[in-house]
């Protein structure tokens, strides 16, 4: 998934200063799509070459409009849903959990359970 998503970042431009709507909305999409995983903030930071504190932001922001079904967001995201859909990798839990080093790695694993990535 990550992979998926580093390309996205390149092809659209996302780690780019850019305050377009449809823009801020993908990127503030996949800032959830990385939480979700159980990335931290920092890892995503890193990705989007930004701050912790504006994908804390982001992550605010996607979880607002998504409570009130902003209508541009779903719009604006439709295209990211589809492929994310579509490359939900096959993971074995089992093997996923003997790899685990640490207690973070763990964590990480229960994140995804949650979120149904599994």
């Amino acid at each position: 998934m990550i992979e998926l998503i580093k390309e996205i970042i390149e092809q659209d431009g996302l780690a780019q200063k850019n305050r377009k709507r449809e823009i801020i909305h993908r990127r503030i999409y996949l800032f959830s799509q990385l939480r979700k995983n159980g990335h931290t903030l920092k890892e995503i930071a890193n990705l989007f070459k930004m701050n912790h504190a504006t994908i804390y932001h982001g992550l605010n922001t996607f979880k607002n409009l998504t409570e009130t079904n902003d209508k541009y967001l779903k719009h604006d995201t439709q295209y990211y849903e589809l492929l994310f859909r579509l490359n939900k990798p096959d993971v074995d839990l089992i093997n996923e959990i003997k790899l685990a080093t640490n207690l973070r790695e763990l964590r990480k694993i229960q994140e995804r359970i949650k979120n149904n990535l599994f």
